[in-house]
């Protein structure tokens, strides 16, 4: 199997995002996999996951979907990006979440997703500011993708830092520390694909 991440739409998603998020996750993680590529068919959003007194969407459910959509497609990690608001039993709200790879299954066929709606300026009220929302997307992206090779929250000034606000998510750097890319390298040398 070829080290392939995909791009995964959700629902509605701008194809500008994926083709910058393709571009740019290509170099984070070029050391690490052979391509990212955009799946060209969406998954569709369903009123099933929606929970219409908060206004937000299950991640958990989405989740799930995910990892049986892969399933049979031999996938080795899928980014699913969705424009619209999420949440945990856990959280109000969040910016993404993995499943950690935690079988023979999740090692070699990873999934993650991340929400780009709390993302924007806009959302709190102010101008827009592109490059601060592509930077937020990208920070997003590769923190969550990091779950899928089973690093953990780091304290370290590395992009696996917790971020339960904007402002801690734009304070945190866009590359691993060392320790993170060594773990990566770690979980990927006791992998076969």
């Amino acid at each position: 199997m070829k080290k392939v991440i995909y791009l995964q739409k959700i629902g509605d998603v701008d194809d500008i995002v994926l083709k910058k998020l393709k571009k740019n996750l290509k170099r984070r993680f070029f050391n690490h996999v052979d391509s990212v590529e955009v799946l060209e068919k969406k998954i569709s959003l369903s009123s099933l996951q929606y929970h219409p007194e908060k206004k937000q969407y299950d991640v958990s459910f989405f989740l799930n979907c995910l990892k049986k959509f892969v399933k049979n497609k031999n996938q080795f990690r899928t980014l699913a990006i969705i424009d619209k608001d999420i949440y945990t039993n856990d959280y109000n709200f969040i910016f993404g979440r993995a499943h950690y790879p935690s079988n023979e299954f999740l090692k070699t066929n990873g999934v993650a997703l991340i929400s780009i709606y709390r993302l924007r300026e806009s959302f709190y009220g102010r101008s827009e500011n592109k490059r601060l929302f592509k930077s937020r997307i990208l920070k997003e992206a590769i923190h969550e993708i990091g779950h899928t090779f089973n690093i953990k929250h780091c304290k370290k000034y590395c992009v696996m830092q917790y971020s339960s606000s904007l402002d801690e998510a734009d304070r945190k750097p866009l590359n691993f520390c060392k320790s993170c890319l060594k773990e990566i390298d770690v979980f990927l040398n006791n992998i076969s694909v």
